[in-house]
Formats: C-alpha cells, sequence, structure tokens
C-alpha cells in the first residue's frame, strides 16, 4: 500500500529497473542527441471504444494506493498513473504534469474564455474586435498560470531533479485565434486584415513572454530535452493551403523561431505543413505519420518525412496508423523501423485502428517480436 511521496518515488524507481526497456525518457535523450539506443520504447496501441465492454486481462497493474485528497497527493498518484503504459508493454516518460495542465486549451483562459465542459476548447468564440478591445493578458498571472507556477513550485520541492515537469500544450498562434474567433480566422486575413494583424501579434507576444516564464519557473534542468525547445502545434494550417500560410501565418511562427533560435513542430499530418515548416523555419523537432480516416489535406508518411529530412539533425516522431490487415500492418511497421538503421533521431508510435480490448494478448506479442526487430537493426 502505497501512502506518501517517498514510497511513491521508490514505487517508480523499483519498477523502472525492472523493465528498462520501456524507459522513454532514456529513448527521447538518445534521439535527442542522434545517438544509438538499446532499445526502440516504441508505442504500440490501439484506439479506445467507448462501445468496447470487453474486459481487458491486463498484463500489468498498478499497486494498491491511499493518498490524501490535497496537492501533494494528485502528484503522487499521477507518479503512479504515468506507470499505466506498462501494461500494454509502451513507454514511460519520467515526467509530471502540473495541475491545470490537461488539454490543448491550457492558455486559453488566459485570453478570458472560459472551458468547455471537457476542457478541451473555449465555451464560446467572440470576435476579432472584441478580443482587441481587453487589455492584452499577462504572461504571468492569467488564466490557470498562477496554479499552473504553484503545482511547479510544489513538485520540485517533493521530487528529484530525475523527474520532468510536463509544460502546458501552448498550440501555435494559429491554433490559438481559430480556437478564440472561429472560422473567421479563416477568411480575416482577407476581408480584415488589420484586426487579424493586431490580434496574432498579441497572440504571439503573449505566447513568447509566457513560454519565457515557463521555461523559467520549471527550469532547463527539469524539463525533458524535447521540451526545452518551444512547441508549435499546426493542425489549423491542414484546413488552409501552403501559400496562405507562408503569406499570412509563417510570419508569426518565423517571430518566434526568431526569438528562440529553434522550434519543434507538430504538423498534424499534413504534408504541406510538414514541407512549409520544414523548409522555412529552424525545426529541430517534428511529426508525421499516415492516418486512414480522411483527412482535410494530403498526409505525410513517416517514409516521406524521412526523405524529406534527408541528413538534417531533426528529430522525428512517426507515428502511423494501422490497417485492418495484419501482415500489412506489420509491414508498415517493420518498413518505419527500418528507418532507424538510417537516422538515431527517430520515435515511433503505431495504432491499430481496428484492434480492440480483446486484441490487447496478440498486441503485447507483437510488440515483443517489434522490439526484436529493432534489436536486429544493431
Amino acid at each position: 500500500m502505497l501512502t506518501n511521496i517517498r514510497d511513491v518515488l521508490e514505487y517508480f524507481e523499483e519498477t523502472m529497473a525492472a523493465n528498462p526497456e520501456r524507459d522513454g525518457s532514456v529513448a527521447e535523450e538518445a534521439a535527442w542527441a542522434g545517438s544509438a539506443r538499446r532499445y526502440p520504447a516504441l508505442c504500440l496501441n490501439h484506439f479506445g471504444d467507448p462501445f468496447d465492454t470487453t474486459v481487458a486481462v491486463p498484463f500489468f497493474s498498478l499497486p494498491e494506493r491511499r493518498f490524501a485528497d490535497d496537492a501533494e497527493g494528485r502528484i503522487c498518484e499521477k507518479i503512479v498513473r504515468s506507470l499505466a503504459p506498462l501494461d500494454m508493454l509502451n513507454p514511460v516518460y519520467k515526467v509530471i504534469r502540473p495541475e491545470g495542465v490537461c488539454s490543448p486549451a491550457d492558455l486559453i483562459p488566459c485570453f478570458g474564455f472560459p472551458l468547455s465542459e471537457d476542457r478541451g476548447a473555449p465555451a464560446y468564440t467572440r470576435t476579432m474586435a472584441d478580443m482587441l478591445n481587453d487589455s492584452p493578458p499577462d504572461p504571468e498571472t492569467s488564466g490557470l498560470l498562477p496554479v499552473i507556477r504553484e503545482s511547479i513550485d510544489l513538485i520540485k520541492s517533493l521530487t528529484p531533479a530525475s523527474f520532468k515537469i510536463d509544460p502546458p500544450d501552448m498550440q501555435g498562434p494559429f491554433n490559438l485565434i481559430h480556437a478564440m474567433v472561429g472560422n473567421d480566422a479563416f477568411t480575416a486575413p482577407l476581408t480584415d486584415p488589420d484586426d487579424y494583424r493586431l490580434l496574432m501579434e498579441r497572440i504571439t507576444d503573449f505566447w513568447i513572454a509566457m513560454r519565457e516564464n515557463l521555461t523559467a519557473w520549471i527550469g532547463l534542468d527539469r524539463l525533458r530535452p524535447l521540451d526545452r525547445v518551444p512547441r508549435i502545434a499546426e493542425c489549423s494550417v491542414n484546413m488552409v493551403s501552403e501559400g496562405f500560410y507562408r503569406e499570412h501565418i509563417l510570419p508569426y511562427d518565423r517571430k518566434i523561431a526568431e526569438h528562440f533560435g529553434h522550434v519543434r513542430i507538430h504538423v498534424c499530418s499534413g504534408l504541406h505543413v510538414f514541407r512549409a515548416t520544414l523548409d522555412n523555419l529552424p525545426v529541430v523537432a517534428t511529426d508525421a505519420g499516415t492516418m486512414l480516416h480522411q483527412m482535410a489535406a494530403p498526409v505525410v508518411s513517416g517514409k516521406t518525412a524521412f526523405d524529406m529530412i534527408g541528413d538534417r539533425p531533426v528529430v522525428l516522431t512517426i507515428g502511423e496508423e494501422l490497417p485492418e490487415d495484419q501482415d500489412e500492418a506489420s509491414r508498415i511497421m517493420a518498413d518505419n523501423l527500418e528507418l532507424y538503421k538510417k537516422n538515431r533521431r527517430l520515435l515511433f508510435f503505431f495504432t491499430g485502428v481496428f484492434w480492440r480490448k480483446k486484441d490487447r494478448p496478440m498486441i503485447r506479442d507483437l510488440h515483443r517480436r517489434l522490439d526484436e526487430v529493432f534489436t536486429a537493426l544493431g
């Protein structure tokens, strides 16, 4: 029975010592350095399905625990739950998420918006003119930032520096304006360019200042290697053309990149987004992967992204959705792992779109075989 932070830290270290092949933090460090790693620490999983009522037999179960109903108890619970991926032989990251950090909408309250019931989006949208009538948000005290900062301080006081701290998902300037003003974000650069420019500048300036504050609050030594680089998520760019991106969005991304010297990009599988950001920004980490469901724009596969990067020192996270045919799924995964022989800066995530809880024993067996394939790559 775990009851306090000391018990939790000891249990975490003992568990990971018994499962070194599942240490995602080690794999991430190696990918960042471009060095070889012993274990792939790849993630292999299935989608959640609310109609899937199968009771899955666990391979690994979390221990019994009873924590105080306070901030320290919630940190203990987060650390224990971070080991849950071991049930599917998936990587565990030595990272703790502060309170107030829960979704891609973490920054939205800073601009005066309440969140939706599921806390994943603003509860409503506003016009750009209305937003510009507000005072700019304070990058230290607005929204959930005081809660986040207090939680960061508590995590640092309770845990050793080997535990990293997960910063909020800051998204990117265009994702944020799209979330807050809705579809006007797609027309405003043409119909209301002055207000669009003013609001994007305000969002970008706040983004930069908040990122600086978060880095100072957390400390570089408490950030994962990839989190030491500011991350811009470009999901909404998949709903505009490459030309629109270059003219109306890239200037604000470039302002962030020039301030920090480099950026990490989430392209949401968009081929034109991958190309435009890789060619125009100092990208040091990005992602790619084929999606099986219909996307708004052509997608970029892991192999295509690999070829486009060439010999540039860019960490590439490959996340492929797998088809129903098992032989084809196995081929896709093996082909992606094969790329590791030419580039050590790769991380792998595979999702079986048609798999469900009943398939978990098969998924674990497949996972073990893929580990062996990776080991044979040398």
